[in-house]
C-alpha cells in the first residue's frame, strides 16, 4: 500500500539534512562530525526554496553569506558577532575546511581517489554506504523475479519492447516499445521497472531509500539510492531476463495528439540493451558491425524518430524550453586520474528516449488529476516579473531586444538564448539568462491546485519513469497501484490531511536531496578539475573571459575545457565594470578586459578549500 512514508530519515536527524547554528558549534569543535553538511533553518525556510546562495569559504575556515549579504567567517576561537546559537541561520555551507586541503601531489591510488570524493559528498549529508538492516534484507530477495511474482500481470514477453541508454550505464530503469496505429500515428508504451514490488513500505531498505532520496552521479562512480542488487539487477531491464515493469500504454493520432493512454503492471524481456550513440548512428544511415547488430530494430527506432520529431514540434508550440548544451565528460587513465575534460555529444537518440519519459510521465498525472486525487508532482515555478524587466534590460545594453510580456514562456527563454549566442560573450549572457529559470521542486497538489512546470509547459505534471533513482517516482508507482486495486479506499486515505502532510513532507525533504546531490555531483566535477590542474600551476594558457564582475574575471581554457577564477586584485585596483567590461587601474594606466575576448594567463594555483582553480595575468 502507499501508506505513511515516516521513517528513518538520517537515522533520527532532521530529513532535510539541515541542523541549527548549535550543530555548526559542534562541527567546528569537533564533537559531532555528522554536523558538518549543509547549515541553514528548517525545511520550509528561504533556502530550502532556493532564496539563499551557496555559501562562501574562507580560507582559515567557514564563511557563511546569508539572504541579505552579511558575511560570517568561522573559526573554533572566533565565534562572535554571530546570530544566536539557538537560531537557525539562512545560508547555506556546502563544505566544511579540514575535510580536503590543499595537497603536494594528486592522489596515488584509485582508493584514494574515491576516500577524497566521499568525504565531499558526506560534508552535503548525503549517505554513501548502506545499513547493514537494509543489507540483510537484500540478501533475502532473488536474483530474478519468481513465477508467482508474474500472477495478476499482463504479460509482455513477446513484444518486441528494448531499452536505449549511455554505453556506461547498469540501471535501466525505462524500456520503450511501439507499432503503427490504424488511421495513422503510434501506439506507444513505455515500461518501468517495478520497484514497488520489492520496496515496501515499512522495511529499512525503504527507509533508507526515503533518507537518500535520490541516486548521486558522480564523473567516475554512483552512489545509488538502492543497493546494487535491486539497482543493477533484480529492478534494472536488462535483456533477456523476465522483468517485473509497470506499464503505460499511449495512443497517439498522426498529429501527435495523445488520444487515449492506460496503465498496467506487467512482466517483460527486453529484446535488446541499445546504446544512443549506435542507435544515432542506424538512424544516421552508418554500416557497421554494430548498427548491423540492431538492424532488427531499424523499423521501431525510425517509427520512435518521426514520433519525436512531431512532439518537439507541440511543445514548442506550446512555450516549451528546450537548451541545446553538451555536458562535460571526464576521461580517466589506468591510474584513475583524470587524463582530459570532453564535451559529451548530446544525440537525438537521448532525445528519443527523453519524449517517451515525458509522454509517459504527464499520462500518469494526467490519470491522477482525472481521479481528483493528490500527488507529488514536479513543479517549476514562473520568475517574478521584476527579475524579467531585469534581465531584459540587460540584454538591451548588449543589443538584444526582448519584449516585456505579462508572462514569459520557456520559448521566450529560448529564444534570448539562440540570440545571445550570436555574441562574443554568448556565455555570461547565456548565464544570466538562465537565471530566469527557477529550480523545479516536488510539492503535493490536487486537481484543483493544478501543478504547472515551466520548462515544459505542461500541468500536472509528475515523475514516474525513474524510481530506481528517484523516491517520489516509487511513491506515484505505490499510489498508482492502490487506486488502480482499491480505489474507495486509497481515495480515502489520500484525502485525509495527516496523509496529505506526510505526502508533502516526503515532497520537501526529496526536493533537498535532489539539491543536495545537485550541488555534489558539481562539487566533485570541481574537485576533479583541481586535481586535473594542479600539475599545470606556472603553465602559461590562452584564455577566454567568459564573464566580470568586480571581483574579477571568470575565464576559461579551450584547450583543456576548464575554468577558474582571476582576481582583479592581482591586475591591480579600483575595479570597475562597464557593460561587458571590466576597468582595472595600474599606475597611470588603465586596462580593460571584456567578455568573449582572449587573454593570456597562468594558472597561479589550485584552492582545494574553495575548489578553484585560480589564474593571474601572464607577464
Amino acid at each position: 500500500m502507499g501508506q505513511s512514508n515516516k521513517g528513518r530519515q538520517g537515522d533520527g536527524k532532521k530529513a532535510s539534512g539541515f541542523g541549527s547554528f548549535g550543530d555548526l558549534k559542534k562541527a567546528l569543535k569537533g564533537d559531532d562530525p555528522e554536523a558538518s553538511g549543509d547549515v541553514s533553518g528548517d525545511s520550509s525556510s528561504a533556502e530550502a526554496q532556493g532564496g539563499a546562495e551557496q555559501a562562501k569559504i574562507a580560507a582559515r575556515g567557514w564563511t557563511l553569506e546569508t539572504d541579505d549579504g552579511e558575511e560570517y567567517e568561522l573559526d573554533e576561537a572566533d565565534l562572535e558577532g554571530l546570530p544566536d546559537p539557538d537560531s537557525a541561520i539562512p545560508a547555506r555551507i556546502s563544505r566544511r575546511p579540514g575535510a580536503f586541503g590543499p595537497m603536494e601531489h594528486g592522489p596515488k591510488c584509485y582508493a584514494d581517489v574515491h576516500s577524497e570524493e566521499m568525504d565531499l559528498v558526506k560534508s552535503f549529508r548525503l549517505r554513501t554506504v548502506f545499513p547493514d538492516d537494509v543489507r540483510s534484507e537484500v540478501e533475502g530477495l532473488p536474483e530474478d523475479p519468481r513465477p508467482k511474482d508474474f500472477e495478476g500481470r499482463r504479460d509482455l514477453r513477446g513484444e518486441t519492447i528494448f531499452t536505449i541508454d549511455g554505453a556506461d550505464a547498469k540501471d535501466y530503469d525505462d524500456a520503450i516499445a511501439i507499432r503503427p496505429r490504424d488511421g495513422g500515428g503510434y501506439h506507444i508504451s513505455v515500461h518501468i521497472a517495478d520497484v514497488s514490488h520489492y520496496v515496501r513500505p515499512g522495511t529499512a531498505l525503504d527507509d533508507e531509500a526515503l533518507s537518500r532520496g535520490t541516486s548521486v552521479y558522480l564523473p567516475d562512480q554512483v552512489i545509488p539510492m538502492l543497493p546494487e542488487k535491486l539497482s543493477n539487477g533484480l529492478c534494472s531491464l536488462v535483456p533477456h531476463r523476465d522483468r517485473l515493469a509497470f506499464s503505460v500504454f499511449m495512443e497517439f493520432d498522426e498529429s501527435g495528439e495523445r488520444v487515449s493512454s492506460s496503465v498496467a503492471k506487467s512482466v517483460i524481456k527486453s529484446v535488446h540493451r541499445n546504446d544512443y550513440r549506435i542507435v544515432q548512428e542506424l538512424l544516421d544511415g552508418v554500416d557497421s558491425e554494430e548498427t548491423r547488430e540492431i538492424e532488427f530494430l531499424r523499423e521501431p527506432l525510425e517509427q520512435f524518430s518521426a514520433w519525436t520529431r512531431v512532439q518537439q514540434r507541440i511543445r514548442d508550440a506550446k512555450g516549451s524550453l528546450r537548451i541545446n548544451s553538451s555536458e562535460k565528460k571526464f576521461l580517466f587513465d589506468e591510474k584513475h586520474e583524470v587524463k582530459a575534460i570532453v564535451n559529451a555529444p548530446k544525440y537525438f537518440s537521448q532525445t528519443l528516449i527523453e519524449e517517451t519519459a515525458l509522454a509517459a510521465n504527464q499520462a500518469v498525472g494526467d490519470w491522477f488529476r482525472a481521479k481528483g486525487l493528490p500527488t507529488i508532482y514536479r513543479v517549476h515555478p514562473e520568475k517574478d516579473q521584476e527579475e524579467i524587466e531585469r534581465v531584459a534590460a540587460m540584454l538591451a545594453k548588449h543589443g538584444i531586444r526582448v519584449p516585456i510580456k505579462d508572462r514569459l514562456t520557456g520559448r521566450d527563454i529560448g529564444r534570448m538564448i539562440r540570440l545571445a549566442r550570436r555574441k562574443r560573450n554568448a556565455e555570461a549572457l547565456v548565464q544570466r539568462i538562465m537565471g530566469l529559470v527557477e529550480r523545479a521542486v516536488y510539492e503535493v497538489k490536487d486537481h484543483e491546485d493544478v501543478a504547472t512546470h515551466f520548462g515544459l509547459a505542461r500541468k500536472a505534471y509528475l515523475h514516474f519513469t525513474s524510481p530506481i533513482r528517484r523516491y517520489p517516482d516509487l511513491i506515484v508507482h505505490r499510489w498508482l497501484y492502490d487506486v488502480m486495486t482499491r480505489e474507495v479506499e486509497a481515495a480515502e486515505e489520500l484525502g485525509t490531511l495527516a496523509l496529505v502532510e506526510d505526502l508533502n513532507d516526503t515532497a520537501a525533504h526529496c526536493s533537498i536531496q535532489s539539491e543536495a546531490a545537485g550541488m555534489a555531483e558539481i562539487a566533485v566535477k570541481d574537485l576533479k578539475v583541481c586535481q586535473f590542474m594542479e600539475p599545470r600551476i606556472d603553465q602559461k594558457f590562452d584564455a577566454k573571459v567568459i564573464r566580470v564582475s568586480r571581483g574579477g574575471m571568470e575565464v576559461g581554457l579551450p584547450e583543456l575545457n576548464v575554468s577558474g577564477f582571476l582576481p582583479a586584485r592581482s591586475i591591480g585596483d579600483r575595479p570597475q565594470i562597464d557593460g561587458a567590461t571590466l576597468k582595472i587601474s595600474v599606475g597611470k594606466r588603465i586596462l580593460s578586459f571584456t567578455e568573449g575576448y582572449t587573454i593570456s594567463v597562468l594558472v597561479k594555483d589550485v584552492d582545494f578549500l574553495r575548489l578553484q582553480v585560480m589564474f593571474e595575468l601572464a607577464k
